[in-house]
């Protein structure tokens, strides 16, 4: 038992020793500058075809904020992945692989401009200024400047949004929060706008987004409570083109909160309709029965 003993007691030293030394040479290792990420090592591939020069040049290292950490530390890759994700113009870091010795390959998903905005932000001297902005896929505001040659591109310039009420973020890349949607809302209505330019094979675009009457109690939905303005086809040949006013509704991502509202599918066929009609109204009812959109104006 003796014998017995002592083999265990020298095996428990050894396992102790053995781990102390494992921690220190850890602890060393993390310490050395050619294991360490920092935003020099940052590698970004996979980024979709419209990311040019302008968009490039934001995800330059100096762009994002301090990085130092050890690839053998466990939370190397979160820490990466926070680095990213505080970019302006990055809405998620995806696939991240750490790679020896120090560099960090990164997939990111860039933001999407969808819509523009007129917002008010710190001028010269702190006076609040009116400035454009762009609204991002997932409910940001983005710099134009990145943008610009991205923008220049577009079949179709980018819908204009009004009625959005709540504080305007401070930088950019933040997230507009909105207790009533509204920036929700107009994220999903510039998605249904895109839709209508591909649908009508872009005779139509939208150029005005109105949320401002959204959400609208149920004794208060008279008036369509996102309304858009359209860019249509002029009447005669060599004319010019056309605006007309829609009340299209709630987009399909708020319509299970009502009732006798239609789906995009419904509504899109009424447009049609209206718009291709002999004498086609200025202002066009698509939430319910097309026999309510011949009215001539709100």
């Amino acid at each position: 038992m003796g014998h017995v003993l002592v083999r265990l007691t020298v095996a428990a030293l050894v396992f102790l020793i053995a781990g102390i030394v494992m921690r220190q040479a850890r602890a060393y290792t993390y310490r050395l500058d050619d294991f360490r990420l920092g935003t020099d090592s940052l590698e970004f591939h996979g980024l979709p075809d419209w990311a040019d020069g302008s968009i490039r040049w934001t995800l330059q290292p100096r762009m994002f904020s301090s990085l130092s950490v050890s690839i053998y530390d466990p939370d190397a890759e979160q820490s990466v992945r926070a680095v990213v994700e505080g970019h302006p113009l990055v809405r998620a870091a995806g696939d991240i692989q750490v790679l020896y010795p120090n560099r960090a390959r990164v997939q990111p998903v860039l933001r999407v401009p969808v819509a523009q905005v007129a917002v008010w932000v710190a001028g010269a001297g702190r006076k609040m200024v009116r400035r454009w902005r762009l609204l991002s896929d997932d409910g940001c505001l983005l710099p134009r400047g990145p943008y610009k040659t991205y923008l220049a591109r577009l079949p179709f310039e980018l819908p204009i949004v009004t009625g959005i009420t709540e504080k305007t973020p401070l930088e950019p890349g933040e997230v507009w929060e909105d207790r009533t949607e509204r920036v929700q809302e107009a994220v999903s209505a510039a998605a249904v706008a895109r839709r209508l330019y591909r649908d009508f094979r872009g005779r139509i675009s939208v150029t005005r987004i109105d949320v401002s009457r959204f959400p609208a109690p149920p004794d208060a939905r008279e008036g369509g409570e996102v309304r858009f303005v359209l860019s249509c086809p002029p009447v005669r040949r060599g004319g010019e083109r056309v605006d007309r006013t829609v009340e299209w509704g709630r987009t399909d991502r708020a319509r299970s909160d009502v009732a006798y509202e239609d789906d995009y599918p419904t509504k899109a066929r009424r447009l049609r309709r209206a718009l291709t009609a002999p004498k086609a109204p200025a202002y066009v009812e698509v939430r319910w029965d097309i026999a309510s959109s011949t009215r001539t104006g709100p």
